[in-house]
């Protein structure tokens, strides 16, 4: 483990407000990656100036979010026993279920927008293949991003701010940051969630303070979202009708930028409310 506490300047830091903590982790965090993104930049063949395409982000993300756990722990000193990041039983049930709310509330809420015909199903051929080869690395790759947005916002960020500030306080600021720091992989499409991005952080850091810190629950809800969003998407399963108002039922590029959007995370908060609360 590193030993910052050497250096007059990181120790002042380290010891100081907690948005200096955040700020101080997330310029660290931005260095140490910085050698391998421009590799992989061009190795993806992705200029910042041009537009991202899917994959590209999700290549420099995974390698972005391989990083945060060392740095959380090398680094930063966090205890994941402090912030229930542990394997156990009951965390993995925990993440079961939060996944099961994460895919219900998404589901449920589209099956709306079928019935009142805003949204058109497209059963592509050989469907059942499709999820099959698609499914298991959308898992994967949905459970490595909650978990480390988790480990970041809810679990390091709320330990460092909580230090000076009061729960909803910290919440506050951590969802802020959460929603803000989305506008560095696209802006077009992310300043229309920005409220739904806020709300997003709000329900999960909720469940995280229901469960006392453990972020089991907030992972499997949040890997829940990412893979459904993302089956839907990579399978292009719907498409809304052309008379559809995006800003009610949302789109495919910016669905927390909606009524909808917000439904679905209103309609999670009263599910955990009722069955951890």
């Amino acid at each position: 483990m590193i030993d910052w506490e050497s250096n007059f300047i990181t120790s002042t830091l380290i010891n100081g407000n907690g948005i200096i903590k955040v700020i101080l982790f997330l310029i660290i965090w931005g260095v140490v990656w910085l050698p391998i993104a421009f590799p992989l930049t061009r190795l993806i063949n992705w200029h910042p100036a041009t537009p991202i395409s899917n994959s590209q982000k999700l290549t420099l993300i995974v390698s972005l979010y391989l990083i945060a756990p060392l740095l959380a722990w090398g680094v930063m000193s966090i205890d994941l026993h402090k912030i229930s990041l542990t394997f156990s039983l009951s965390n993995f049930n925990c993440i079961l279920w939060g996944y099961v709310i994460g895919i219900v509330t998404i589901i449920f809420t589209n099956l709306m927008t079928f019935a009142f015909g805003w949204a058109v199903w497209k059963k592509p051929s050989q469907f059942l293949m499709s999820v099959v080869k698609t499914l298991p690395l959308l898992l994967l790759v949905s459970l490595l991003i909650a978990s480390v947005e988790e480990l970041i916002f809810r679990g390091v960020f709320k330990d460092f701010l909580s230090q000076d500030y009061n729960i909803w306080l910290t919440a506050i600021i951590s969802s802020a940051i959460f929603a803000v720091l989305h506008l560095i992989w696209e802006r077009k499409n992310t300043i229309p969630q920005l409220p739904g991005l806020f709300l997003m952080g709000m329900v999960l850091f909720y469940c995280v303070y229901l469960l006392n810190g453990n972020l089991s629950m907030a992972i499997g809800i949040h890997g829940g979202w990412v893979v459904t969003l993302a089956t839907l998407d990579t399978l292009d399963l719907y498409e809304y009708n052309t008379d559809a108002n995006p800003w009610l039922w949302g789109c495919k590029e910016r669905p927390l930028g909606s009524v909808a959007g917000m439904f679905i995370l209103l309609l999670t908060l009263s599910i955990v409310q009722y069955f951890l609360a």
